[in-house]
């Protein structure tokens, strides 16, 4: 019975080749594509001339409608703010206008203070440190008969365990400035 002999020896055969399989481990992993960013940068596909005349069309398009929204954000923020400027209450006569949107600042022995009447007012550490606020502009808090002799500011940060800061600006009209706007 030689064909029985034939088969006996294909069968080792077999059994080499899967002895070689399990001594190269398992089947190869194709490679990974490189994620975006990896690798060499890759170039923009060609198109032909009508078809890249529509893409560059495009991104004008694109690019001048951001410019156009950007600038829409301006003039509303500009409206926003005439608004909040019109709405103040500046003093019977609107004697105290000029102060808006002006700074002062008081130099003491340990702080830089800050008044930006009709805005905020702030303290900042001499030898360094973060800006503390002392409040953001409340109301004008003179007594009955001077309501414009002095300003409140609220709302200022909080006091370790305690209330937010706030501050009362008393108003004096001179003939000087006591103080440099900066």
């Amino acid at each position: 019975s030689p064909p029985e002999e034939e088969e006996e020896e294909e069968e080792p055969e077999e059994e080499e080749e899967e002895d070689e399989e399990d001594e190269e481990g398992p089947e190869q992993v194709p490679p990974v594509p490189p994620q975006e960013g990896e690798g060499p940068p890759q170039e923009e596909p060609q198109f032909d001339e009508a078809t890249q005349a529509l893409i560059d069309a495009a991104q004008r398009a694109r690019d001048d409608l951001a410019a156009a929204e950007r600038e829409l954000k301006e003039a509303e923020d500009g409206i926003r703010a005439l608004e909040t400027e019109l709405g103040m209450d500046f003093g019977p006569e609107g004697e105290f206008s000029y102060l808006y949107n002006q700074c002062w600042e008081l130099s003491t022995s340990e702080y830089l203070y800050r008044l930006c009447p009709f805005q905020r007012v702030t303290q900042r550490p001499k030898n360094g440190g973060a800006e503390t606020s002392l409040g953001l502009w409340g109301s004008w808090a003179g007594p009955e008969g001077d309501k414009f002799g002095a300003q409140k500011y609220e709302g200022g940060t909080g006091c370790w365990q305690g209330p937010a800061r706030a501050t009362t600006v008393s108003d004096t009209c001179d003939t000087c400035v006591t103080s440099s706007p900066v």
